[in-house]
């Protein structure tokens, strides 16, 4: 692979490795349900009372900046309660990536073996990516609109990462959550070839979709779709897929929880890359979904709209995770 700062060159590698995991599938196995329509929802990952736990934890973590924060109160779901939040209800900050609550969840035995099916290997690095709450019907901040998006360039050729969400709260139709475009990953490369200039594409790997560009996948019968899970349920999808995280509509009361978390073989990885993540790693910092690649130093403080440094920021997790062999190869930071 190439540096991560670069764009890489065409590599059908990845590809390969799916096509070859799924052609042994059966028909009603969810690795060909993956292949097929870009997405699929692999049941119970994590067993029902743990995956409870785990939203029990992350709610613990929130009620550790010691705020007016009542998850049964919703006059309490304000900004002013909350640690700083992206406009996509995220927390990257504050070290959450590396909260033991969240890597326990990311050593989870079926969520790794998901991954492992996907790319017929054990040898896995994964993301630090971030922790979701949404609070349902807030009356503080805008509704975020539809932001269609993929997360993978038309120069990278097959696929390259598949990502994943651990749902930690149920997602029906009307409750915030994953929206995706089912095959738009099939047709993806067609678009890109006909409809833009990939010159122009951003090497971080996301491309945005105006409306014009989206009817011209509504032409073909590609159209929206909510995913729809329950509590300890792993959704997975191709990056290539068109998909973006929805607002809960005004009929749901339901406290989005969710991990993220991406996983793809260690030999994928350069050595600069790997670098990149261990330095990232020592700090307690967060990534993207990209696990091998991409890996770019962020800015690890955290600041208030007002533009100063947020009082409550933190140099560590509240709870530091064990450093095992098993979680220093996912990290990257030990060899398989």
């Amino acid at each position: 692979m190439a540096p991560s700062a670069l764009l890489p060159e065409p590599n059908l590698r990845d590809a390969e490795i799916l096509q070859k995991a799924t052609s042994k599938a059966p028909g009603n196995d969810w690795l060909a349900a993956l292949q097929q329509n870009g997405y699929v929802v692999v049941k119970n990952a994590i067993p029902y009372e743990r995956a409870v736990q785990y939203q029990e934890r992350a709610y613990d973590w929130l009620r550790s900046f010691q705020t007016d924060l009542d998850f049964n109160k919703p006059e309490s779901w304000i900004r002013s309660n909350l640690p700083v939040q992206s406009k996509i209800n995220t927390f990257s900050s504050y070290c959450v990536a590396h909260e033991k609550f969240m890597w326990d969840a990311r050593m989870e035995p079926k969520v790794l073996d998901a991954f492992a099916r996907i790319w017929g290997t054990d040898e896995l690095l994964v993301s630090f990516d971030s922790l979701n709450v949404t609070f349902p019907n807030r009356k503080d901040v805008p509704r975020k609109p539809a932001w269609e998006h993929i997360d993978q360039s038309p120069l990278r050729q097959g696929l390259h990462c598949v990502q994943g969400i651990i749902s930690l709260s149920p997602s029906g139709p009307e409750d915030g959550g994953l929206v995706v475009y089912p095959g738009s990953h099939r047709v993806i490369e067609e678009f890109f070839n006909t409809q833009t200039d990939k010159a122009s594409w951003d090497p971080l790997d996301r491309y945005m979709f105006d409306e014009s560009q989206l009817s011209w996948f509504r032409e073909r019968g590609i159209t929206p779709h909510k995913v729809c899970a329950e509590v300890g349920d792993l959704i997975l999808w191709d990056s290539r897929t068109i998909h973006y995280g929805s607002e809960p509509s005004p009929a749901s009361n339901q406290i989005r929880t969710a991990i993220y978390a991406a996983y793809t073989p260690a030999k994928l990885a350069s050595s600069e890359a790997l670098a990149t993540k261990a330095a990232i790693f020592q700090s307690y910092g967060g990534t993207t979904h990209w696990p091998h690649d991409n890996i770019v130093i962020r800015d690890h403080r955290t600041f208030l709209e007002d533009g100063t440094r947020d009082p409550r920021d933190r140099s560590q997790p509240l709870e530091l995770p064990g450093r095992d062999l098993k979680l220093l190869r996912l990290a990257g930071i030990q060899p398989y």
